[in-house]
């Protein structure tokens, strides 16, 4: 009987074995058509480098070193292609994903003209990223970061080449184990928008926010059990579709300190942090296409992973052809897109304002201009950068922010700028979600939820106590109020309750 058991025993574990390997080989089989694809993709690409820089009218102004590395990329700027694709890829990822997992004949014909055309694109957008200077070019080339560097090592660190993506060596036990003071939670700007009036109803449960910014310090005590799966663009060695390890990480500040801001004004959401800076060797681009292509597969990638926020403390400009697409694929979507308005800076440097000027969104963004304290009330910043298109402001100047706490170099402290006042307009939009959620028939009409919550945050806005009569290019049309603003998206969203 025993015979006849095992006898059974390899007769099923022979038909197992026989099934297993046979859908192991689908897998591979469509994967091992995808890496042809990718591989033919390259060879695109760096053909179309060479083809196009051969002939290109502006060719006598790269220098023998830059013209030499260019013409033989594919061995002396390694990953060059996988880092562009990483974010050329973003836009259309889910039809590239169902072609893929469809896996036909003529689901892969597909994906793969699509492909060859997107890397042969995006070689283009790469040569012609080598000659668009910036308008305050000269002064951008003599910034430490960029002193001495030629034009392509330029172009190179405005896609990341120069960041770091290293983890600190921090012991598992030492990890959540930094104080929070109290600064954060008890500050100005939490009561300047009235925000912790809402708490008693709510602090923003279930609404994921997206920071598209320098990261985030994943070990910081405050947004334990507060963070989602986000993704950093800045390292990349593999074809876009696949998975690869590109920790999370913050080396630049500014990314950990706008969302400790956003998680004061809304405690209870959850962050989505989307790596695409590193507010270090990619500040101050002197050569700045890259800046809003980065900005753009940001943008994307936070809308199909179910951002329902999304919180850029950067300029976004409604003149660029990939932000512009970008912005409306999410306004359609219905995800509100936060941004801060700008800073007046370096003023000792005798700059003028006007050529940091940039054509904003008319509706698609809420644009926050800045707001700062004076004694007991509030009143414009004036290095915010002025723009006719702000739409409402929120406190930029003396707000307390967290930095990552494996660099003991710096301290939690008070700053200022608008950066500040992106993510707190962000979480006012999710008091707001959490409070009144959208129906699933709202959602479904495009951009008609996001046109709610400008409605609701333009109009509750106050100017009174700004001491501002009219609506002005830096406070819009006033100080954000959260608790109104519910109450106004209540009474649209669920009237006669």
């Amino acid at each position: 009987m025993k015979n006849h058991l095992n006898i059974g025993l390899l007769i099923l574990l022979l038909l197992i074995g026989v099934c297993l390997p046979s859908a192991a080989r689908v897998a591979t089989t469509a994967d091992q058509k995808l890496d042809r694809i990718f591989a033919e993709g390259k060879d695109a690409f760096y053909t179309a480098i060479g083809a196009i820089i051969d002939k290109h009218f502006m060719k006598s102004e790269l220098d023998e070193a830059d013209l030499a590395r260019l013409l033989n990329a594919r061995d002396r700027i390694p990953y060059l292609f996988e880092r562009l694709m990483i974010f050329a890829y973003q836009k259309d990822a889910p039809l590239y994903e169902d072609w893929a997992r469809k896996g036909d004949a003529e689901s892969l014909a597909k994906f793969r003209q699509n492909f060859l055309e997107l890397s042969q694109d995006y070689a283009a957008r790469f040569v012609g990223s080598l000659f668009r200077k910036t308008r305050l070019y000269e002064f951008v080339k003599s910034l430490p970061h960029n002193r001495g560097k030629g034009r392509l090592d330029l172009v190179l660190q405005s896609i990341g080449f120069n960041a770091r993506n290293d983890l600190p060596d921090i012991p598992r036990e030492k990890w959540f184990s930094n104080a929070i003071k109290k600064d954060l939670a008890s500050q100005w700007a939490i009561d300047a928008v009235r925000a912790r009036e809402c708490w008693p109803r709510t602090e923003g449960s279930g609404v994921v926010v997206a920071v598209l910014d320098s990261g985030i310090d994943p070990y910081n005590t405050l947004f334990k059990n507060k963070l989602v799966p986000g993704f950093n663009f800045l390292k990349r060695t593999q074809p876009p579709w696949k998975d690869e390890d590109a920790p999370m990480i913050d080396y630049g500040l500014h990314g950990t300190g706008v969302s400790s801001v956003l998680l004061a004004v809304a405690p209870e959401c959850r962050i989505m942090p989307v790596r695409v800076m590193d507010s270090d060797t990619m500040n101050d681009p002197a050569f700045d296409y890259w800046a809003y292509e980065f900005e753009a597969a940001g943008i994307y990638y936070a809308v199909h992973h179910g951002a329902q926020v999304i919180s850029i403390s950067a300029a976004l400009h409604a003149s660029q052809p990939a932000v512009a697409e970008a912005v409306r694929y999410a306004y359609k979507k219905n995800v509100v897109i936060c941004t801060s308005a700008g800073n007046i800076s370096r003023s000792q440097f005798g700059l003028n304002p006007d050529d940091a000027f940039y054509r904003a969104f008319d509706s698609e963004v809420l644009l926050i201009g800045g707001v700062e304290r004076q004694d007991t009330t509030c009143r414009p910043w004036l290095h915010t950068l002025p723009n006719p298109l702000v739409d409402v402001a929120a406190p930029s100047a003396e707000i307390f922010v967290l930095v990552p706490s494996y660099l003991p170099e710096f301290n939690d402290d008070y700053v200022a700028g608008t950066s500040l006042a992106a993510p707190i307009a962000a979480g006012v939009a999710a008091l707001l979600r959490s409070a009144v959620p959208p129906s699933a028939g709202l959602l479904a009409k495009p951009a008609a939820y996001c046109r709610l919550v400008s409605r609701c945050l333009r109009e509750t806005a106050r100017l009174d106590v700004l001491d501002v009569v009219e609506p002005n290019d830096v406070v819009g049309l006033g100080l954000l109020d959260a608790s109104a603003a519910i109450g106004m998206m209540e009474r649209l969203i669920n009237p006669g309750h």
